[in-house]
């Protein structure tokens, strides 16, 4: 009677000698005193109750993850393997029930002893499952859970949990062949550490709207059971299923990624991923030419890769290095390739010399002109409209056809002008608060009034180019690296405006003015001006660019060309005190006081009425500035040691007379 009593508890959870407690239907209560039960039995029939109800809690479990549509691949493969593991022991007591009836001499401690593994394993799994319910783990995040119970000294519960933990990889197997093989993600419940960048923005990298590719082919179950394989064989919405999302549009989700998968592994995978969309990509606006001169067949390369996948899914233990080495090999194989692809077809070169030619200014000519025929427009300028901005860009062409560049930079309409003002931007409060009160003054304007003039607010500080990045260079030149262009050439227009400006300052004077003082301090602030842009243009700009350009062609790996393209902007940037904040923010204000000299000496050469107060106000405002800035240089140059900087603090103190004169040009 006990025995069988037994039996139904293990698989129940209770039976007839459990009483049920009302005020609770999921608590049994076993009754104190059982005639005919040894007292030491009752204890045991406790444990094996325990079992049974640790076995109805996992069934359970199971059947409500098959309930919920929503449930996700990873948590299905999970209850898929767990239900094998019930069986098994649903099994086991199908064998102790055959014995029992074979031999009524049985007693319950048999049925304890034959369960031992399981009265070992079923309260782990209950807690394994009570953490991932309570938590709302899912996706690759159970694997991390599920591996530290791996990690037990157990032996049998440390081999159960690696089965467990093993049909989950099987899932993150796919889903990395996948990405690998066709640069798609097959991820329905976003379960993925890769997934795709919704927050990109399209417009300002020149790109078309993507066509989101969805899953269109099945992913199949190996294991042999048919439910396993209904539930596992996810139909969805059919579409075009050579239709992939726009390159740079995948992105790491960190909360997803296991501990166990390095970041560095990761990267590699969203970098082959992404080159997957380069090779086949069929955008709007990819190059018509490009299917067939991209005619390489990859079926073989990605066979043998699927294969080398597929085995790590025939192992209990999960061999990182051997996925590690599998992804390595696919990465340097594709970037070869790109390598190849970008460099000898595409010829990113050339391309980077038309980037060249308009962001970094390197026609001078050209730039001189085009700030001639534009000055005044751009000055007055304080809000942008599309006919502005064509009258610029048109301007702009016209210079081109003068002096017959239009050979040298090819494809103009990829390059337009645009006018970005910024109304909260607080630069534009960065102007010297002494040189706006003295313009002020000389256009007769109060000194409260808010209508002074400030050059951050005006056309020229906040011209831009657009650059309409064709297919595939957009899988090159990313929105952060356009928006460093940008940046770059911000300072270099805005000090070819300037030299414009002190140029022009200098025809007027020279035959017309006497004051020595406003023609030595034009020139002391040209002479910091034109030594400035010699520094930019030819001891980093050109410099930098000609490595640049030797590094590409002698690499092979095009992931390393894109990190030689990042350097080359950060460099740049940093050699241009962009990046140092203090020192940037007093050339600004140098800029600003240049711009501000030159309008307030034209203005009094037409009134015919120099103030020499405040021409001395503009040369200790400058002084100031550029005491400031030669004791940050000095300083940056003794801790960094950066060569080109040397160089140019020689130019502007190549007799001493900065050291001399406390860091200035003298006194005004």
């Amino acid at each position: 009677m006990a025995l069988h009593e037994a039996l139904i508890a293990l698989q129940t959870g209770c039976s007839g000698l459990l009483t049920l407690k009302q005020d609770d239907p999921y608590f049994k209560k076993r009754l104190p005193t059982i005639p005919y039960v040894h007292q030491g039995e009752l204890e045991i029939l406790d444990r094996l109750t325990q079992l049974g109800q640790h076995y109805r809690t996992l069934d359970e479990y199971i059947q409500n993850i098959f309930k919920d549509k929503k449930s996700g691949l990873y948590i299905l493969s999970f209850a898929f393997e767990l239900r094998s593991i019930l069986q098994t022991y649903l099994n086991c007591l199908k064998q102790l029930e055959h014995e029992c009836l074979i031999d009524t001499s049985l007693t319950l401690s048999h049925l304890l002893i034959s369960l031992t593994d399981y009265n070992l394993l079923f309260p782990s799994l209950v807690s394994l499952i009570n953490k991932l319910q309570t938590n709302g783990y899912r996706g690759c995040q159970i694997l991390d859970i599920i591996r530290r119970y791996t990690l037990d000294g157990n032996i049998i519960l440390s081999s159960t949990m690696k089965k467990l933990l093993c049909s989950c990889h099987k899932i993150f197997i796919k889903q990395i062949t996948s990405i690998l093989t066709r640069g798609q993600i097959y991820d329905e419940y976003d379960e993925f550490f890769i997934g795709l960048n919704n927050n990109i923005n399209i417009e300002a990298m020149g790109m078309t709207t993507p066509s989101i590719s969805r899953m269109t082919s099945t992913i199949t179950s190996r294991s042999h059971s048919p439910d396993r394989d209904k539930q596992f064989n996810l139909q969805m919405p059919q579409q075009n299923p050579t239709i992939t999302p726009g390159y740079s549009q995948y992105q790491l989700i960190p909360d997803m990624l296991p501990s166990y998968i390095p970041l560095q592994l990761a990267d590699k995978i969203l970098f082959i991923g992404e080159s997957w969309l380069i090779l086949k990509t069929n955008d709007e606006d990819n190059d018509k030419n490009f299917l067939s001169i991209n005619s390489i067949d990859y079926d073989e390369q990605n066979h043998r890769v699927q294969q080398q996948l597929y085995a790590l899914t025939l192992s209990d233990d999960f061999n990182i290095f051997e996925l590690e080495r599998i992804i390595e090999y696919t990465r340097i194989d594709l970037s070869l390739t790109l390598r190849n692809l970008f460099v000898d077809r595409f010829h990113l070169c050339n391309e980077l010399e038309q980037i060249r030619g308009f962001y970094l200014i390197e026609h001078g000519e050209l730039f001189s002109l085009f700030v001639n025929r534009t000055n005044q427009l751009l000055l007055n300028i304080k809000k942008s409209t599309n006919a502005i901005e064509n009258d610029i860009n048109e301007i702009f062409k016209q210079c081109l056809n003068d002096l017959h560049l239009e050979t040298i930079l090819t494809n103009v309409d990829k390059f337009k002008f645009k006018l970005n003002f910024s109304h909260n931007d607080n630069s534009t409060q960065e102007t010297s608060t002494g040189c706006r009160r003295l313009l002020s003054r000389v256009q007769g304007i109060s000194d409260n009034s808010n209508n002074s003039f400030d050059f951050w607010s005006c056309g020229w500080a906040n011209l831009s180019i657009q650059y309409n990045v064709k297919y595939p260079m957009k899988a090159f030149f990313s929105e952060n690296s356009k928006q460093r262009y940008n940046d770059i050439f911000h300072l270099l227009i805005i000090l070819r405006y300037v030299q414009n400006e002190l140029n022009n300052l200098w025809l007027i004077l020279k035959n017309q003015h006497k004051n020595s003082l406003i023609l030595h301090l034009r020139n002391a602030m040209s002479f910091f001006i034109n030594n400035f842009q010699y520094y930019i243009q030819i001891d980093v700009l050109e410099y930098k660019y000609q490595q640049l350009i030797r590094s590409i062609l002698s690499s092979t790996d095009f992931q390393k060309i894109k990190y030689l393209h990042e350097v080359f902007l950060s460099d740049i940037q940093q050699h241009s005190f962009m990046l140092l904040a203090t020192a940037y923010q007093s050339i600004r204000n140098i800029l600003s006081i240049c711009v501000s000299f030159c309008l307030t000496a034209k203005q009094q050469e037409n009134n015919n009425n120099f103030d020499e107060n405040i021409l001395r106000q503009f040369g200790r405002d400058f002084n100031d500035e550029i005491r400031l800035l030669f004791g940050i240089l000095g300083m940056v140059q003794k801790h960094n040691a950066l060569p080109h900087l040397g160089v140019f603090l020689t130019r502007l103190d190549f007799n001493r007379f900065l050291t001399n004169n406390n860091g200035s040009f003298g006194e005004f």
